[in-house]
Formats: structure tokens, sequence, C-alpha cells
């Protein structure tokens, strides 16, 4: 069965993708090509078996919730909702920088087996609170999907663009820790509530 689940995992992972950590919390970590735009992706893929799609749906439908389980996002809140998506205020924070501000445009679709939480920065302005810098980019998603074996099988894709002037020895940190920090934080926060 392991087998079964690593040649899956495999199978799954985009070109040109460099792994970069195995076995986080049942995740394998990796880094994409650098985009047009120099941002680079990173992706998570993770099998939970001790997690069931109705709870992983449960939390991520609530998107002014998401505060509630990562470290990095200190607020979520929806603040409204245009063509289908929510328009969701987040402020995201690491030490060291000052905090990002974003607003993100989110919607939940259905996926064969499961669900995708997508979003990208809303065309919808509001000025940075003061003290912080507003986040030039935020495009990704997380997926659950039912896994045969048991429990769900998730891939978290990022591409981030914190804007502002943030050392490059923090960017490597967060491309490797930060993700690890993320997939980390979701799962314990999905097995303990």
């Amino acid at each position: 069965m392991i087998v079964v689940l690593v040649l899956s995992a495999a199978l799954a992972v985009p070109p040109d993708y460099k792994v970069t950590k195995e076995d986080v919390e049942g995740c394998t970590l990796m880094l994409g090509p650098r985009e047009a735009d120099g941002v680079v992706p990173m992706r998570a893929e993770c099998h939970w078996p001790d997690i069931t799609l109705e709870k992983f749906d449960g939390f991520f439908k609530e998107w002014g919730d998401h505060d509630l389980s990562f470290s990095t996002v200190e607020a979520s809140d929806v603040i409204g909702s245009e063509g289908g998506k929510l328009q969701v205020r987040q402020v995201h924070v690491t030490k060291g920088i000052s905090d990002r501000f974003i607003i993100l445009d989110g919607e939940r679709v259905e996926v064969e087996g499961g669900y995708r939480y997508q979003w990208t920065r809303s065309s919808h302005t509001e000025t940075a609170p003061d003290g912080m810098v507003e986040a030039i980019r935020s495009d990704g998603y997380w997926e659950a999907t039912a896994a045969e074996a048991g429990g769900v099988n998730v891939v978290h894709q990022l591409s981030y663009d914190p804007g502002g002037r943030v050392p490059g020895f923090l960017v490597r940190w967060f491309q490797t820790g930060g993700l690890a920090g993320i997939v980390t934080d979701l799962h314990a926060y999905l097995t303990t509530h």
C-alpha cells in the first residue's frame, strides 16, 4: 500500500519541480521553476490518513476561520462576495519583516473525489493599514480528495510575492521551513479540532 501511495504522489509531481523535503507530516515539499515575475511556486503533496474529507471541507469552506490554524495568518476576514467568489482580507506575519496585507478572491470548487479551495489577489483595492506592506501576489489552492486507503490526499500550491523589501535568506526560509510550518500547522489543527 505504501508503494502505491508513493507512486501516486510521484506521478502527480509537476514537471521541473524539485523535492526539497520529504515526510513532513505525511507531505512531500517541493519548489517549482521560477515564474516570469520571479516568484518560485511552492507545493506540498500529502496523505493524511487521520483526516476525513468532511473535516477538511468543514474547516476550509469557512474562509474567515483560516487564521485559527495557520501561524502565518494573523487575520482572515470575509468582507464581501462578487461573481461567486468571496473577498477575504488577510494579514500575514513572519518574524523579521513587516506584516503583509492582502485581499483575496477565494472560491470552493468541486473536483473529482473532493474539493479545491483556490484564491488569487483581488482587484478590490483597500489601503494597507499603517505599518503593513501590501503583498503583491498570492495565487494558490488547497485541494483535498478522498484517498482509497482512507483519509485524504492533499495538494497545496502557492505562488506568493510579499512585496516590499525582504532579505533573500527569509524568502529561501519561507520556501522550505515556512511551507513545512504551514502543513504542520494545518495537520495539527485538523487532528485536534
